[in-house]
């Protein structure tokens, strides 16, 4: 009869069949949409409910139809990201204005609400760490407003720089006020750095925690463009995440890979172009509209645009994630495992 020692003897590899039975991404057209007290229309999309193995973790997409107001609650902690539309949320009774693919954090138990003031429905992602919440008995839910038409606009102070009324952090960011880290100079020519490391897939590159990644990997070599939203434990455009971070946009140019890498899990968006992303030598494709997730922990995978546009997604991260690879450094550490195309080619090629 097996005891306590020898099941956790077994949770590797009882682990590793959860993670190959899982789902790996979700097309828009697969979405199960509903209407709540909250939402006029919402879906989940990277969630244990719609097949994923995810570590607690949710990202969900919601929409408010023109003229109109999502109910008024209180959870968690949420970062929220503007696919489409212009409005704003009311958030522990002061005004954050926000428009497309403007950024959001919602502090743990601030009551907060969303308003369309645009001609066309809003779309909004939002990620939170609701399972996780419940396992540790924390998660609490409480609703205060169903959502409804918007006849008058609540009359609350209005936040000029989009900061916590308290000054403790920031709330709102529109896109063009975010960190930008371009890997092109200004004629497309990827940018190296003066003296690139070697690659051995047999002998990755070790950063030892997402921490590292800004500082140890020089602009251009994982991405060819990254638009920096919140990251938690650095207080990136004065974003203070504990629980949940909309990382940013990551871009790749036509028909182009990013970098090999290997790390614990993300959440992905797709907002612009066509392609596939690599994961443990599976492709999985993606388009507008897909959600997918690296599963963690430790996960080679690779971006690849097939298309004739530039594919940008949406990265989603979690504090869990943050914590854990602090701590399991030594036996699931951050990997590098090639730069992006346009760099190998640059070096190969020798093109000033």
């Amino acid at each position: 009869m097996a005891n306590y020692y020898d099941n956790w003897l077994g949770m590797w590899d009882q682990a590793e069949r959860e993670r190959d039975a899982a789902r790996r991404n979700i097309h828009e057209e697969e979405l199960e949409w509903v209407e709540t007290v909250q939402d006029h229309r919402s879906a989940l999309i990277v969630s244990p409910e719609t097949g994923f193995r995810t570590w607690g973790t949710t990202t969900m997409v919601a929409e408010i139809p023109p003229g109109a107001h999502t109910g008024a609650h209180k959870h968690g902690e949420e970062a929220i990201f503007i696919v489409e539309g212009e409005g704003f949320s009311v958030i522990d009774n002061v005004r954050y204005d926000w428009r497309k693919h403007s950024s959001l954090l919602v502090p743990f138990g601030s009551v907060h609400q969303h308003f369309n003031t645009g001609d066309v429905p809003a779309r909004y992602i939002s990620a939170l760490a609701v399972h996780l919440e419940h396992m540790c008995g924390l998660h609490r839910t409480i609703q205060v407003e169903e959502k409804g038409v918007t006849i008058t606009e609540p009359s609350v102070p209005l936040s000029a720089d989009g900061m916590n009324a308290d000054g403790s952090g920031r709330v709102a960011l529109f896109v063009e006020d975010a960190i930008v880290r371009m890997g092109e100079e200004g004629d497309g020519v990827p940018v190296l750095p003066d003296s690139m490391p070697e690659f051995d897939p047999e002998h990755p590159l070790v950063l030892g925690s997402t921490f590292d990644m800004l500082d140890a990997v020089p602009a251009g070599m994982h991405k060819s463009k990254v638009v920096n939203f919140m990251r938690i434990g650095k207080e990136l455009n004065d974003f203070k995440p504990q629980e949940v971070e909309i990382s940013g946009l990551l871009t790749d140019p036509p028909h182009e890979y990013g970098g090999m890498h290997a790390h614990m899990e993300a959440h992905l968006y797709v907002i612009e172009g066509h392609g596939h992303t690599t994961i443990n030598k599976e492709d999985v494709p993606w388009k507008p509209g897909t959600g997918f997730q690296v599963p963690g922990p430790q996960t080679p995978h690779r971006h690849v645009n097939d298309s004739d546009v530039p594919a940008t997604m949406v990265r989603i991260a979690f504090g869990v994630r943050y914590f854990i690879e602090r701590s399991a450094r030594r036996e699931f550490p951050y990997l590098y495992l090639s730069p992006r195309q346009g760099v190998l080619e640059r070096s190969t090629t020798g093109r000033s």
